[in-house]
């Protein structure tokens, strides 16, 4: 079993391989030891004959948050890996807060209904379809296109999250539960946000596809449309693209 330590480095990169008989640990699962976080990546990672450096057998491990992410969201990670030829610590900053305690503290604990009943006119968000039962992701190129194509009442309307790269960590923190969750059911997003991990998601739209602020400029090098593509295979969803 590979874990990946947000603060320890192990070689090049920060993952290591547990080496234990009885291990009751799952995938997604978030575990400490001493002053360290792990998140568990499972039996396999990508490029693994890489990560030869084992978690020292005299430390102890414990179980912080039983399934923190799901597994879709490490095959995601997994993937992003693979695909771009990159590393995890290089990969996982889009993913995860690497400041983990700060991210738990951000988490929603009291308890609010799934929005599966919230309903709105996809004309406002200047698309043509929208999910009517799970959640839907609207990917824009950047801040502008979104905030000039979207309806102003959007921002303060229940079950709608905007996200963009420029916002503060601890609204990013909050984001990750809020759709974690399920308390938001419409995803707004530009390309760097595009990254989490939903509860249902049942619906991708991706504006204007052939920008080129699509391609990100530094490692990884990924393309918008690619992880998009990847994202609608796992669900088993399609794509909706609005030129």
């Amino acid at each position: 079993m590979y874990l990946y330590g947000f603060t320890t480095f192990a070689g090049i990169d920060k993952v290591m391989k547990l080496d234990c008989d009885d291990l009751w640990f799952s995938v997604g699962d978030l575990l400490q030891s001493d002053d360290e976080y792990f998140l568990v990546l499972g039996d396999e990672v990508s490029f693994v004959e890489q990560y030869i450096a084992r978690f020292p057998q005299d430390r102890q491990l414990e179980l912080i948050y039983s399934g923190f992410v799901s597994k879709k969201y490490i095959d995601r990670i997994n993937w992003m890996v693979a695909q771009y030829y990159s590393t995890y610590r290089n990969v996982m900053k889009y993913f995860l807060s690497q400041d983990i305690e700060l991210l738990l503290k951000k988490e929603i604990t009291k308890k609010s209904k799934w929005l599966k009943k919230v309903q709105l006119d996809p004309k406002l968000f200047w698309v043509d379809t929208v999910s009517v039962k799970g959640q839907t992701l609207i990917v824009y190129p950047d801040l502008w296109t979104m905030q000039m194509m979207i309806d102003k009442s959007l921002n303060n309307e229940t079950g709608v999250l905007l996200l963009s790269s420029s916002d503060t960590q601890a609204k990013k923190d909050k984001a990750f539960w809020q759709v974690k969750q399920g308390l938001v059911k419409y995803v707004l997003v530009t390309h760097a946000e595009l990254f989490q991990d939903f509860k249902d998601l049942q619906s991708v739209v991706l504006v204007h596809p052939y920008k080129w602020y699509y391609a990100n400029q530094q490692d990884p090098r990924y393309k918008t449309p690619e992880v998009l593509s990847y994202l609608a295979d796992i669900w088993k969803i399609e794509i909706n693209e609005i030129d």
